[in-house]
């Protein structure tokens, strides 16, 4: 059943599975596919990423795609790029998301300035609710 949205970019199908166990795949020609488990302390299998977990890791990728290309885009040695990503828990859910940005060759504080910036205008870390806290800590 298609989805009633005036503009659609992304879509997936999500199954779930025995032992709470999530499996998706995207929509496209390649069909990637993941799956999220519940941890096992909450009767899940535990052997997969939870959905927090995946949250946590998809903003990195984001941010991290945000600083690959803004790099590219204005000549910022960005190789070697990684972020450290958690979330931690609140009373409802994910209450807060950790993040640690190491840029190895990045040491001039007008191309840090400029990747702050550009991991400031990630979209899927934007789409976080904003009682979330997002936690940045940058290194280089």
């Amino acid at each position: 059943m298609p989805l009633a949205m005036n503009t659609i970019h992304y879509t997936s199908t999500t199954q779930l599975e025995d032992r709470m166990r999530c499996h998706s795949i995207m929509e496209r020609d390649d069909k990637p596919e993941f799956c999220t488990d519940v941890p096992e302390q909450l009767g899940g299998r535990g052997a997969m990423p939870t959905p927090g977990e995946m949250l946590a890791a998809t903003v990195a990728s984001c941010m991290l795609s945000m600083i690959a290309f803004t790099g590219a885009k204005r000549h910022i040695p960005v190789q070697g790029a990684s972020i450290q990503a958690a979330c931690g828990e609140g009373k409802s859910g994910i209450g807060s998301l950790h993040f640690r940005i190491h840029l190895p060759h990045v040491h001039d504080e007008e191309q840090l300035h400029i990747l702050k910036n550009a991991v400031a205008s990630c979209p899927v870390g934007s789409s976080i609710r904003p009682e979330i806290h997002q936690e940045l800590i940058w290194e280089s």
